[in-house]
């Protein structure tokens, strides 16, 4: 089976990826296109909780288990929301991991719409792209 993917494939889907963890934030991006989910998600359970912890790639992995054919593009969004994360592992705020545990994790190198995080987003993308 050949898993290669064209590249436009390959970068719609790591950008999908990274913006899906702000599906919980109505204002978002994602949000605001999917306000049928945004909001009540958002409303249950709140801004960086359950959509930037692990629990999102534990269910992915468990649906997609039996459907070889999607994996290489779910593998491409797995990136592109892993990197989401580790944006957010970085920020101010960090990142409740292992939800619902309320700890956070995370070490501050920038802050949330400060100079240093279009930088560390950029990076991301260019190393998600190369790897």
């Amino acid at each position: 089976m050949d898993f290669a993917l064209p590249l436009w494939v390959l970068v719609t889907s790591i950008y999908f990826g990274s913006i899906l963890p702000d599906l919980d934030h109505p204002g978002s991006t994602i949000g605001k296109r999917l306000l049928f989910i945004s909001i009540p998600l958002g409303g249950l359970f709140g801004h960086r909780q359950i959509t930037h912890s692990i629990w999102p790639f534990v269910i992915t992995l468990w649906i997609m288990s039996g459907d070889m054919g999607s994996i290489p593009v779910m593998f491409a969004c797995m990136i592109g929301y892993a990197s989401h994360l580790i944006a957010d592992f970085v920020s101010d705020g960090g990142v409740p991991l292992f939800w619902p545990s309320q700890k956070r994790v995370g070490i501050k190198l920038c802050s949330s719409g400060g100079v240093v995080e279009p930088l560390i987003a950029i990076s991301m993308l260019v190393l998600a792209i190369i790897f």
